[in-house]
């Protein structure tokens, strides 16, 4: 597993490529982040370990955040596709900030239908620039 001291480097690091242009390796290495996120709530709630699925959530959240800061027409070509990428942006900030409450309130079953919708969130993002 990746330590938080190098996932927040990456971070770092990412965000001031992101500043420059979303090249392809900015958004790979995002990708990988949301990825490493994903599975860490998995493992959290697998193992009934709370932190874990907040460390996953925060994970989740920092990659985000780079995101937000992307200009996807750079990597899209439709202005339309544009908008959708933006609001799904907005909709995982929400979904993650709903979950990580979820979380702290110990409402595990809550919690799993924002996990759900941050997974939709994914997919719905995937299908619109891979066209999955």
């Amino acid at each position: 597993r990746v330590s938080m001291k190098k996932i927040l480097l990456i971070l770092a690091v990412s965000s001031i490529v992101t500043f420059a242009s979303a090249d392809e390796k900015t958004i790979k290495e995002t990708m990988r982040l949301m990825t490493e996120g994903m599975a860490q709530i998995q493992h959290g709630f697998a193992y009934s370990n709370r932190m874990d699925v907040e460390k996953g959530i925060k994970i989740l959240e920092d990659a985000n955040a780079i995101f937000s800061k992307v200009d996807v027409s750079t990597f899209i070509e439709h202005n339309n596709k544009i908008q959708v990428t933006k609001n799904i942006n907005e909709n995982l900030a929400e979904n993650l900030d709903a979950f990580k409450k979820a979380v702290k309130a110990q409402n595990y079953t809550e919690s799993t239908k924002y996990y759900g919708k941050v997974t939709s969130n994914c997919i719905a993002c995937h299908r619109t620039i891979r066209g999955w």
